[in-house]
C-alpha cells in the first residue's frame, strides 16, 4: 500500500513543474467588459435602488378592496342564471351524431363538384 501512494506521490512531483511552464492567458475576470462604452451611453435619468419608494403609490386600502370585493359579490347574486336543459344520455347523443353525420354525407353527396 504504501509503494501506491509513494508512486503517486512521486508521479505527482514529476508533473507539477510541467504545469508551470504552461502559458495561460491574461483573463480579466473583474475589469473592463466589451461593454462599457454602451453602458456609459445609457440614460442616467433612472432613480437608483436606493432612490425608489418601498410602496408604490395609488394601491387601494384594504377598506377599499373590500368594498370592491362586496359590490363584485352583489353584481354575482343579482345574475339569474337561466335553466338549463338537462344534459343528453349517451345514447340520444349517439343518435342525434350519428344522424347529423348522416345528413353531412347527404350533403357531401349532392354537391355537383
Amino acid at each position: 500500500m504504501s509503494i501506491r501512494i509513494l508512486a503517486i506521490t512521486a508521479l505527482a512531483a514529476a508533473t507539477l513543474p510541467g504545469c508551470a511552464s504552461v502559458k495561460l492567458p491574461d483573463l480579466d475576470f473583474m475589469g473592463n467588459s466589451d461593454f462599457n462604452e454602451e453602458i456609459s451611453d445609457l440614460e442616467m435619468s433612472f432613480p437608483s435602488p436606493g432612490d425608489t419608494p418601498d410602496m408604490p403609490a395609488g394601491v387601494r386600502t384594504a377598506e377599499e378592496w373590500d368594498q370592491s370585493a362586496r359590490e363584485m359579490q352583489e353584481l354575482y347574486d343579482d345574475v339569474d342564471v337561466p335553466d338549463l336543459e338537462p344534459a343528453l344520455s349517451p345514447e340520444v347523443f349517439d343518435r342525434q351524431f350519428e344522424a347529423a353525420k348522416d345528413e353531412a354525407e347527404e350533403y357531401k353527396d349532392d354537391d355537383p363538384s
